[in-house]
């Protein structure tokens, strides 16, 4: 008996930690990221941190990956100003907004830098907003947004993270067009010598 009431206290306090560890990512992301990526994780300047966009192009990557990206790379023109606990903190709570079980490790264990498991273990990519009583996550509005058509887009091409670090000079997949917020393209049709010469066409 006094075994299996510790086993319990001990998922209890368990689940806590990841409830606030998902709810520090929450409050971090509404204050950092939420400019670029949408308070609902839908995207915007920066990509969709959640639902089938999200997992088509994470879900076959580690938790470990998405730790090491947040780390190194955001936030665009600042990359690596996030220390570990915080980009710990924001992957725990991409992943619950997500699907996963807070705690998405073996037996509901904090996240780690270490973390070796594959998004879609963990994760539905049903598209969910914020942490809420319990550990709950309120999953976001349902049915699509705008206009769809069924279909199949010819010669669609993914976009692959190789293509996100290293763009095609006239062809930005992002604003700004790299990680770093460069703004800057490498192309050379327009130069110093032929600047003058651009005229307005449309507005």
């Amino acid at each position: 008996m006094k075994t299996l009431l510790a086993g319990l206290l001990a998922a209890t306090a368990m689940q806590a930690q990841s409830t606030q560890q998902a709810e520090a990512g929450r409050a971090l992301f509404q204050a950092r990221c939420s400019s670029c990526h949408a308070t609902d994780l839908g995207g915007g300047e920066g990509p969709q941190l959640a639902g089938s966009n999200f997992i088509a192009s994470w879900g076959a990557r580690t938790a470990r990956e998405l730790i090491g990206t947040i780390r190194t790379t955001m936030p665009p023109g600042n990359p690596g100003s996030l220390d570990e606990t915080a980009s710990l903190n924001l992957a725990a709570f991409i992943l619950a907004a997500n699907g996963a079980p807070l705690g998405a490790g073996p037996g509901n264990q904090v996240l780690t830098a270490a973390a070796a498991f594959t998004i879609r273990s963990v994760a539905t990519g049903r598209p969910a907003i914020a942490l809420q009583g319990g550990g709950q996550v309120a999953a976001a509005s349902s049915g699509p947004k705008g206009i769809t058509v069924a279909g199949e887009v010819k010669n669609y091409v993914p976009v692959t993270d190789a293509m996100l670090r290293d763009p095609d000079p006239g062809d930005w997949l992002m604003i700004r067009r790299n990680y770093q917020a460069w703004s800057h393209s490498p192309l050379t049709q327009i130069n110093t010598t032929n600047v003058r010469q651009l005229q307005l066409v449309w507005s």
